[in-house]
């Protein structure tokens, strides 16, 4: 029985998949024993199932599945389903881990069984600044307090499922919704209310390589109705002493992204930015100066 279940969703990763899946080798190193690889292969009409083929045999307990989803909520959801690990990471097809890191990961998970083991993701851009150097997991603990705080404030970690490790349990209890994308901001305010026992890592593992073509250069109106909905979502759950925190999403998404927004969409941000204009955000310690600026400067402008 797996320990930890590896998922990864593909959609004509024909260009990416065969470096990531050489990464995810050397990163389960000697763990092979405890770890099953679950791969979708979502809609793809390139050569992405002839490289899973050509990794099968170094890919412990794999699990590959064509699908037709054609939505990534759908194909993580599923993946979830058929995921025996108590413990579940979740890989991009166009991202790469260090050397060993999954082997020490479940060293980790086995002796100290958190509810969520979050680390730092590496950004990068430039290739040339990949590096295979890691020192194994040595992380801090959390309370959920602290946790939901420091992804408020987009400290050491955002809602991204990718590079975490997450009981299998939480998942049960919050299936991933049928989105298309953000679907880990739809659910990871939820995940970390419901987590007692959190740990993060802060010498990160795991390479997010950011493309011309990421998500936050490619907005459309789709993407914005979801990150609304997300954000109203995050709203509801989080306690309200997170308020202040919260508008600053608010505030982000209005200066950021106002020319995306359709009239309801902007009556329902402008709604929920004017709560900045007060002196409980003002006075807030936990916001960021450069948000009072912006929000003094837009009540000035008033």
């Amino acid at each position: 029985m797996p320990f930890l279940s590896v998922i990864i969703a593909a959609h004509n990763a024909t260009k990416t998949l065969s470096p990531t899946l050489e990464s995810l080798v050397k990163a389960i190193d000697s763990a092979g024993d405890s770890i099953e690889v679950i791969i979708m292969n979502d809609s793809s009409c390139d050569n992405t199932q002839d490289i899973i083929e050509a990794f099968s045999a170094q890919l412990p307990g794999l699990v590959s599945e064509r699908v037709e989803f054609r939505n990534i909520g759908k194909v993580r959801n599923h993946a979830i389903s058929l995921a025996a690990g108590q413990y579940i990471t979740m890989l991009d097809s166009d991202d790469l881990m260090k050397p060993g890191s999954l082997r020490d990961a479940i060293i980790f998970l086995q002796q100290h069984r958190p509810d969520m083991l979050l680390t730092h993701l590496l950004e990068i851009r430039d290739m040339t600044k990949v590096n295979q150097q890691w020192q194994g997991f040595d992380p801090i603990s959390l309370t959920s307090h602290e946790a939901i705080r420091r992804f408020l404030i987009h400290k050491d970690f955002q809602a991204h499922l990718i590079g975490q490790f997450i009981h299998r349990g939480l998942y049960q209890k919050t299936p991933i919704p049928p989105m298309t994308c953000y679907e880990d901001f739809a659910i990871f305010p939820t995940l970390l209310s419901l987590s007692s026992k959190i740990f993060y890592q802060r010498q990160g593992h795991y390479y997010y390589i950011k493309h011309q073509q990421s998500l936050s250069s490619t907005l459309d109106a789709n993407k914005i109705t979801h990150l609304i909905e997300c954000t109203l979502s995050m709203e509801q759950v989080l306690p309200v002493e997170f308020q202040a925190l919260i508008n600053c999403h608010w505030l982000d998404i209005y200066t950021n992204h106002r020319q995306h927004l359709n009239s309801s969409q902007l009556t329902e941000v402008k709604s929920r930015v004017s709560r900045v204009y007060s002196p409980y955000f003002l006075l807030a310690k936990d916001v960021r100066f450069s948000y009072k600026k912006r929000a003094i400067k837009a009540l000035w402008k008033k």
